[in-house]
């Protein structure tokens, strides 16, 4: 009885399958059914899983099984490999995939399915009919425009020009007498500050009926003459600018003290760049102020006690007392705890000990735990 080895000498796969492939052209389905199961027979494992692979191919790549099976036989490892790629390859023009079948009517729409069947409505777009909308349009919104110009009552377009009424209720001050607007359009132009608040002051701040007899410059503002703070007394008619300055720091000496009054004009010479008024500050302030005495200059800190080092004023600044130690050698003193910082240290926690004590007991007594 012949075996299955000699079953295949005699009649190979790659035969088997070009003869298939005859029968299936030819129309002769029972005769390739046949020779299929022969197939079966015959071929080994190795055989059955390379014609599976190539079925794959042919079923889910038809436009491009051929040059993807050319590609698999030049990549074979064997001469039967070989063989049965180039049985199962299609000729060119040559169908080896099975078709999908076509259904006779169009599939319905159900909850299954989710497909919507096609449909033979046709749309075509008419471009005549969507200018005639936009003219439409257009003769809507002309109607609209006509009839607000024929019903606006007389209102001119852009910015409107305001009547009397309204321009005196403009001009009218909010509130009060003293406009506050319109105190704020004048820059504070005048060189000499208010001498009550010591607020730079303004063209309007200048009393004029004063200034324009003649007596000079009070040196207040607005509101600190309307509260009837002391001014400078009225100079004669035809002073000078150096007589209005010798007045003005006469008053700040007499109103100050010399202490003050030097830091006064201090400021006013830095402010002020006339020359002439600058020359008659410093003439009043060297003839009627004492001299100034000069800062006290620090002694030099003596050697640490400690490490013998040299110290600076950095070493002693902030300290009531000086200890006789630099700054290195007291931090070490205060954290080896033989230095007052320490002490105080030790106080503090025992006063906050005492305390969490103390707040442990009032709440034991609110809550009843002890009497």
């Amino acid at each position: 009885m012949p075996t299955i080895a000699s079953v295949r000498e005699i009649t190979p796969v790659p035969e088997i399958i070009s003869e298939l492939t005859t029968l299936v052209q030819a129309g002769d389905i029972p005769a390739a059914r046949k020779l299929g199961k022969k197939l079966l027979n015959v071929a080994d494992a190795r055989d059955l899983w390379l014609i599976r692979q190539i079925a794959d191919v042919l079923e889910n790549r038809p436009q491009t099984a051929a040059s993807i099976l050319r590609r698999w036989s030049e990549t074979a490892p064997t001469d039967a490999d070989r063989a049965i790629i180039a049985a199962c390859t299609p000729a060119p023009g040559e169908q080896r995939h099975r078709p999908q079948p076509e259904a006779d009517r169009p599939p319905r729409w159900n909850s299954h399915n989710k497909y919507q069947a096609p449909s033979t409505v046709h749309t075509r777009q008419r471009g005549d009919v969507r200018r005639q909308r936009r003219t439409r349009q257009q003769q809507i919104n002309a109607a609209v425009l006509a009839n607000y110009q024929a019903e606006r009552a007389g209102v001119a377009e852009g910015d409107q020009i305001l009547d009397r009424d309204e321009r005196a209720r403009a001009e009218q001050p909010y509130a009060s007498g003293f406009d506050y607007d319109r105190a704020a359009l004048y820059d504070t132009d005048v060189p000499f500050r208010c001498l009550a608040c010591t607020i730079n002051r303004g063209s309007y701040d200048l009393d004029r009926a004063r200034i324009d007899a003649g007596h000079g410059d009070d040196g207040l503002c607005a509101d600190c003459r309307e509260s009837g703070c002391p001014s400078i007394p009225e100079l004669n008619v035809g002073h000078s600018l150096t007589d209005a300055v010798t007045a003005r720091c006469a008053f700040i000496l007499a109103a100050f003290g010399p202490v003050a009054a030097r830091v006064f004009l201090r400021a006013e010479w830095r402010l002020i760049t006339t020359p002439v008024v600058r020359a008659a500050i410093a003439d009043f302030a060297s003839a009627n102020l004492p001299p100034e005495e000069p800062a006290e200059t620090p002694a030099t800190p003596t050697p640490c006690a400690t490490c013998a080092g040299d110290r600076t004023l950095r070493d002693v600044r902030g300290l009531a007392a000086d200890d006789g130690l630099c700054r290195t050698c007291r931090a070490d003193t205060t954290a080896s705890g033989e230095g007052p910082a320490s002490r105080k240290s030790a106080k503090r926690r025992a006063r906050d000990a005492r305390a969490a004590r103390r707040r442990d007991r009032r709440a034991a007594k609110q809550r009843g735990w002890v009497e």
